[in-house]
């Protein structure tokens, strides 16, 4: 007997009893991986799983060449929102005090960079006379100044107050 043979004893037991639970924990391990192998296969052999993930490539494909297109025609739906005539405004008022009521009328047709026209309608006795001005980015040209009422129609279809 060698003279520390209580403590080998003890240390050998010890490695024993450690050993034989890493072998319970790696066998719960392998059962865990096992259920989850089964349903991944599915009865199906590897060379089945290799023909469903190639067409699970094409369809990732597919996909991403739809969603490309899909964000170009998304793309050309705002440039045709922005280029488009999507803000009006519209005052109706009286040009001329004591006489008739508010049928003459302003009315502003935008885009969304402000670009577009004011029509303004004088009515009168004698009939109706029209006007029209081209409006960029909000304002008129100079040799065609805007009325109060042709700005205010600008903007209420602006949104500003």
């Amino acid at each position: 007997m060698f003279p520390n043979q209580n403590i080998l004893n003890i240390i050998l037991a010890s490695s024993s009893f450690l050993l034989f639970l890493i072998i319970i924990w790696q066998q719960i391990t392998l059962r865990k991986l096992k259920k989850k192998q089964d349903i991944l296969f599915q009865g199906k052999t590897a060379k089945d799983l290799e023909t469903i993930i190639l067409k699970h490539q094409d369809a990732i494909i597919d996909l991403s060449k739809q969603t490309k297109r899909l964000f170009e025609i998304t793309n050309d739906l705002n440039i045709l929102a922005n280029t488009g005539l999507n803000k009006v405004g519209m005052i109706r008022f009286n040009p001329f005090k004591n006489l008739g009521g508010n049928q003459s009328f302003s009315i502003a047709f935008l885009n969304s960079h402000l670009n577009g026209l004011v029509i303004t309608s004088i009515y009168h006795e004698g009939g109706s006379r029209f006007y029209s001005k081209t409006i960029t980015a909000g304002k008129s040209q100079k040799e065609f100044p805007l009325t109060e009422e042709e700005k205010k129609a600008i903007a209420l279809a602006t949104g500003q107050k």
